[in-house]
């Protein structure tokens, strides 16, 4: 018994919604506070509004598939978290980010959930996202090539920050201008993308076959040599390496080896990706400006300020975010309120102005704003992600989806490893996050029912790897 379809506008219009995701381009009231509302957004809730019509309408409601009830959770703590809101701008914030919430995890989720629902779709799906990353890539290695500044390999290596960069672009035009657009993009952000995607492709590439192969993880490469942030390049790095070990030992070793000679070669060839990967990585200190608050010397009267040197911001700031946890330990300071709160906890430490976006702990952000109730939800739905993508990769219905799960799983541990370092629910990740979370929960789906025809599937009554590393490794005993 196959799945049953969803109508075909749907699915071209969901294809259409990964498209907007990636632009960047949103309406701000103010352009630098927000709030910010993207034309993605915009299409997600009128296109879930018009399927939620047509649900309704042909009685399609009654088998329209769920989200897993984790993000059930988190947008129910993100709508009791709004209450701890203390002024009428954090409330306006909490009702802005609630509004998100609902629509990414509740809407979006449906969306994809309902769009695919067959192989084929999953297949359209994922070469449309590879298509989309493709050009991100060729996209950032323009970049990666023309601000090139051997001189200056310091400063250089932050500008490649490619997700698309039609945001940005769009937002500087007259037209841009009147309509208040924002469209900024930053290394974090791209290399938070790729950190997503890039398993997926990988693991499609060890398993396909004519140019398919070569065109993906040539695509991989690329991605690797124009991601500029080094905490990003080695977990990416440590996932592929684990991902290696599907396929054989031999290839985990070839990925390893690859990228240890990468790393060596960096001083000479590849000075930015050295400074990047190694030297900035090493590096716990930054310059800067100090908040103005926090300027103490008396001889100051104005004038340019003083800079100093102190460890840099984003780990300071992990302390005044477990303050805020500490002292709101079950719903946070309130949904969207962590950037209004954060600096009334750094009390004596150093509070430099923002040298550079996207740079906060994701994890803490969300603990502090919708306490250990939000950081449990969102955690137990990334895990549950996880650890069905895992069982998936080896008993998926076929070669195909068995691949596809094991980047799944792999892209899941980048968005662990993600938010230690930055955010994926900002700046259009957000829908590519969901989009995979679908795919994971479209993929069970799929080998629930038999399959008619082709590959057949494996035995549904296997046992359980021991651990999810034996899980997430060899498909057989010798690594295929």
């Amino acid at each position: 018994m196959t799945q049953p379809k969803s109508p075909g506008w749907l699915l071209w219009g969901v294809l259409l919604l990964i498209v907007l995701a990636q632009t960047q381009a949103a309406l701000a009231k103010d352009l630098k506070d927000g709030p910010f509302v993207s034309g993605a957004d915009v299409f997600a809730a009128l296109l879930f509004g018009v399927w939620a019509l047509w649900a309704l309408g042909t009685g399609a409601w009654r088998r329209v598939k769920w989200p897993p009830l984790a993000a059930g959770v988190l947008v129910a703590v993100a709508i009791v978290a709004v209450g701890r809101a203390d002024s009428p701008e954090a409330l306006k914030s909490g009702i802005v980010d609630v509004a998100q919430y609902v629509l990414y995890f509740v809407c979006a989720y449906l969306l994809f959930l309902n769009a695919i629902t067959d192989e084929t779709r999953v297949k359209w799906v994922v070469g449309l996202l590879g298509v989309l990353t493709a050009l991100m890539v060729l996209v950032a290695l323009a970049q990666y090539i023309l601000w090139a500044d051997p001189a200056d390999p310091g400063e250089t290596f932050r500008r490649v920050s490619s997700t698309f960069g039609l945001g940005e672009v769009i937002s500087k035009t007259p037209l841009g201008h009147t309509l208040h657009l924002a469209g900024k993009s930053s290394r974090s952000i791209y290399c938070n993308y790729l950190l997503l995607v890039l398993p997926v492709l990988f693991s499609l590439g060890l398993r396909g076959s004519g140019w398919v192969r070569p065109a993906l993880l040539t695509m991989v490469a690329l991605g690797m040599l124009t991601m500029l942030s080094g905490w990003h390049f080695w977990a990416l790095a440590a996932i592929l390496i684990a991902l290696s070990l599907r396929r054989s030992v031999r290839t985990a070793l070839i990925v390893a080896a690859a990228v240890v000679a990468f790393t060596a070669l960096g001083p000479w060839a590849l000075p930015r990706n050295h400074e990047a990967d190694v030297v900035e990585l090493m590096d716990w200190y930054e310059e800067g400006v100090r908040d103005e608050t926090a300027i103490t010397d008396e001889s100051f009267r104005g004038g340019e300020l003083p800079t100093t040197t102190e460890v840099k911001k984003r780990w300071v700031e992990w302390q005044p975010a477990l303050n805020m946890v500490r002292a709101n330990p079950v719903l946070g300071v309130g949904t969207g309120g962590y950037q209004l709160h954060i600096g009334q906890n750094y009390g004596m430490l150093p509070n430099f102005e923002k040298i550079e976006p996207d740079t906060n702990c994701g994890w803490l952000v969300i603990a502090g704003s919708m306490g250990l109730c939000g950081l449990i939800a969102l955690a137990a739905l990334l895990y549950a992600g996880y650890r069905t993508a895992v069982v998936q990769s080896t008993k998926g219905p076929t070669e195909y989806l068995r691949a596809l799960s094991a980047g799944l799983a792999g892209s899941m541990l980048g968005v662990f490893l993600a938010m230690l370092f930055s955010s994926v629910l900002v700046r259009g990740l957000s829908l590519t996050l969901i989009l995979l979370l679908a795919l994971v929960s479209v993929v069970e789906e799929l080998a629930k029912a038999p399959v008619g025809g082709g590959e057949t599937s494996r035995p549904r009554d296997l046992e359980d790897r021991h651990s999810c590393l034996s899980e997430f490794g060899a498909d057989t005993p010798n690594g295929g």
